[in-house]
C-alpha cells in the first residue's frame, strides 16, 4: 500500500497501486515508469513541505520564526558597521526597530532554532530520498516494481 502519492494536483493516501477486475490490472497510479517517477518527485516535495509545516506549527509560529531570523541577520549586519546613510527614513526606522528587538533578545530563540532544525532535517531527508529515486533507471525491466516499492516505503 502506498501511504501517500501526489498525482498531478491531487494527493492520495493509503492507495493500492492497482486492483484486479475481471483478471485485468486496473492501475490507481501511473503504470509508465517515467510518469510514476515524476509523480514521486512531486510527492517528495509535497511530503517535505507538509512535514516542515507540521514541525514549525501554525502560521503565527512560522511568521515569528521568520521575524526572529530577520532580527538575527540585522544584529549580525550591525556588527559590520553598515553605512545606513543610503536608507530611506522608513528603512532606517525599520532597521533600528530590528536592532532594538535583537537587543531585547528577540532573536535568541528556541523557536527559531527548532524551525531551522526542522527545515534542515527535512531537506536532508529529501536529498536522500531523491538520490534513491534517481538511482532507479526507468528503462530497466523492473523499473515499475522498484518505483512502487519506493512509493510504498515513504
Amino acid at each position: 500500500m502506498i501511504k501517500v502519492i501526489k498525482i498531478e494536483n491531487q494527493v492520495y493516501e493509503n492507495l493500492m497501486p492497482y486492483y484486479e477486475s475481471e483478471g485485468q490490472k486496473v492501475w490507481n497510479i501511473p503504470d509508465e515508469p517515467a510518469t510514476l517517477k515524476s509523480c514521486l518527485i512531486d510527492t517528495l516535495g509535497w511530503v517535505v513541505s507538509r512535514n516542515i509545516v507540521k514541525a514549525i506549527g501554525d502560521a503565527n509560529k512560522k511568521d515569528a520564526s521568520t521575524t526572529k531570523a530577520i532580527t538575527l541577520l540585522a544584529k549580525l549586519i550591525n556588527t559590520l558597521n553598515p553605512d545606513t546613510s543610503k536608507l530611506t527614513e522608513n528603512e532606517k526606522s525599520a532597521y533600528e526597530k530590528l536592532l532594538a528587538l535583537a537587543d531585547a533578545g528577540y532573536s535568541d530563540s528556541t523557536l527559531l532554532n527548532e524551525a531551522l532544525e526542522a527545515v534542515q532535517q527535512q531537506l536532508s531527508w529529501y536529498a536522500q530520498k531523491l538520490s534513491e529515486l534517481n538511482a532507479i533507471d526507468t528503462n530497466s525491466a523492473d523499473a515499475l516494481d522498484k518505483l512502487i516499492a519506493f512509493a510504498e516505503s515513504l
